[in-house]
């Protein structure tokens, strides 16, 4: 089970470069030495699509961009091909070019490995082009669960029916 977390400041130590945080996770479930790490993290950051990732790996979460370090933290929630990967409001903090680069390598991912994804967000729209099914919860209870487009067609819970209406419309 790996997570990816909303906010990249706080998941990565500011005094750790982001490689060195990148091998640690590799170290702790991987049998392998320390070269053969920085070579896996290195790959991982190109596979994320970090530009530059030998450069990259070698510096600290606050020379790179918000980006960048949403990368990081998702190559090392990778970096161990986990069976589950938890993903919390991993895109909330981009910009929607960037955020839509995220979701792809999410999808990606998933698609390669077989691993399952729990996505856990408010953005309906995030949802619509990632899950199958949706749990939506109100209050720390779940007040409706289904495939994703009966639930967004047909929303039965006023939480859900204000989810969808706080979308953006080019209607209005």
């Amino acid at each position: 089970v790996s997570m990816i977390f909303q906010e990249p400041m706080t998941a990565l130590s500011p005094v750790h470069t982001v490689g060195s945080q990148i091998s640690e996770a590799i170290l702790l479930h991987r049998e392998v030495t320390a070269a053969a790490a920085r070579h896996l993290g290195i790959d991982m950051l190109r596979r994320v699509g970090v530009a530059a990732p030998e450069r990259r790996y070698d510096q600290f979460p606050h020379e790179i961009s918000g980006g960048m370090r949403q990368r990081a933290v998702i190559a090392m929630a990778l970096v161990c091909n986990p069976e589950l990967l938890i993903a919390d409001e991993p895109t909330t903090a981009l910009d929607m070019t960037t955020q839509a680069q995220i979701l792809g390598l999410i999808k990606a991912f998933q698609r390669d490995t077989g691993c399952s994804v729990l996505f856990i967000t408010h953005d309906l729209g995030v949802v619509a082009q990632t899950a199958d099914d949706i749990a939506v919860m109100y209050l720390g209870r779940i007040v409706e669960h289904g495939n994703v487009r009966d639930i967004l067609k047909r929303p039965g819970h006023p939480y859900t029916q204000g989810l969808l209406r706080s979308l953006p419309s080019l209607n209005t």
